[in-house]
């Protein structure tokens, strides 16, 4: 034995967490609709900690878990994935809104007489939370009847069908 030793030790080299991107910076989804999935992208790409975590402004709106978003209501929520390592951010605005299911009318049948009163149809669109009720009217007949904004006048005699119908689907109802 000539006495020497030798000593070792090991090193460990990482690298540092420089940013993160989402795949995309908004959304927009449906009540009831298909998740979507957003793609954090962590830089640089030989970064040693990968790691995210997720995060929603308003888990009444939309929630996330690893990534996949889930419409919950209708409204805006921002959804942040955060780097574990640095703390880095990176955000997409989440719009749900819910569909119009349809369209109904508070009378099927009106009597007016010419020159009578005027008689007001009322639409209730399907569901009550639709993001948008917008609707627009129409008379099959002008020369029989007219309408404005669901108030029905009469101008001759005859039959005409006023319809409704929603912006959002196209639905329709008649009277």
């Amino acid at each position: 034995a000539d006495g020497s030793f030798t000593a070792t030790s090991a090193v460990t080299v990482t690298t540092a967490v420089t940013g993160v991107t989402l795949d995309q910076t908004s959304l927009s989804m449906l009540t009831g609709g298909a998740d979507e999935t957003l793609t954090a992208t962590v830089g640089p790409a030989t970064a040693s900690n990968k790691n995210v975590t997720w995060s929603t402004s308003d888990a009444s709106v939309a929630t996330v878990a690893n990534g996949v978003v889930t419409a919950v209501g209708n409204g805006t929520a921002t959804i942040t994935a955060t780097t574990a390592d640095g703390s880095f951010t990176a955000t997409s605005t989440v719009t749900v809104t819910t569909a119009v299911t349809g369209v109904t009318l508070d009378q099927t049948s009106l009597s007016l007489l010419t020159g009578g009163a005027d008689e007001t149809l009322t639409a209730t669109v399907n569901p009550a939370t639709a993001s948008n009720k917008n609707v627009t009217w129409s008379t099959s007949d002008a020369s029989v009847a007219t309408v404005t904004n669901g108030v029905v006048s009469p101008v001759g005699n005859g039959t005409a069908t006023i319809t409704v119908t929603t912006t959002d689907g196209s639905f329709t109802a008649t009277s």
